[in-house]
């Protein structure tokens, strides 16, 4: 089982929660990289990871935009994804941050623009189109998000495995519950398949 970690807008592939599915799973089944800030080069690395990986079981773990590309790509694959704190609507949410950004952990400085806000639309699945996909949908938030509204998410996922834990923000302060509950969930499906 390997899992792919996707980070957020302004991130990048390391930090607590990488660190937290290392601890668990072993650092041999944790892939995490950092993205492109364009999501069309974001996009093309994250599928071409994804069809390489595909022989071995997969989960995708996005957080915020890494969660909208985590859902994009569960469409289109068919992988379990576990979101945390996940943007559902990048496309929208993302309009407010054009402009130019230093990366708070890599410090590299780049122009965010209208372009790549569109660039967001090509990846947004409506909720409709993964009603099928429920069984592949795992999502956990922390009702204190100050970024995202968590309750506006829960009720976009209504249906769907939802976790939403007291307080916390939008870092997600949850970790080693969301692990405890993976594995739960990893026996299940090993007992069920």
């Amino acid at each position: 089982m390997k899992f792919l970690y996707i980070h957020g807008f302004n991130s990048a592939g390391y930090g607590d929660k990488v660190s937290h599915l290392r601890k668990n799973f072993g650092d041999e089944n944790v892939i995490s990289i950092n993205l492109p800030y364009d999501p069309e080069k974001a996009m093309a690395l994250l599928e071409y990871l994804v069809r390489n990986l595909k022989e071995e079981p997969l989960i995708l773990v996005g957080t915020s935009l890494g969660g909208f590309y985590a859902l994009y790509l569960t469409y289109k694959y068919g992988i379990i994804s576990v979101l945390i704190n996940p943007a559902t609507h990048a496309h929208e949410d993302l309009k407010t941050e054009i402009g130019h950004h230093r990366n708070y952990k890599t410090d590299e400085s780049y122009e965010f623009t209208e372009k790549h806000v569109e660039a967001l639309r090509d990846f947004f699945v409506p909720i409709e189109k993964l009603e099928n996909l429920k069984d592949r949908i795992y999502v956990y938030l922390d009702e204190g998000d100050e970024v995202l509204d968590s309750k506006k998410t829960a009720e976009y996922f209504k249906g769907f495995y939802v976790q939403m834990f007291p307080d916390g923000d939008h870092r997600f302060k949850h970790m080693p519950e969301l692990i405890e509950d993976i594995k739960r969930v990893l026996k299940m499906e090993g007992e069920n398949g």
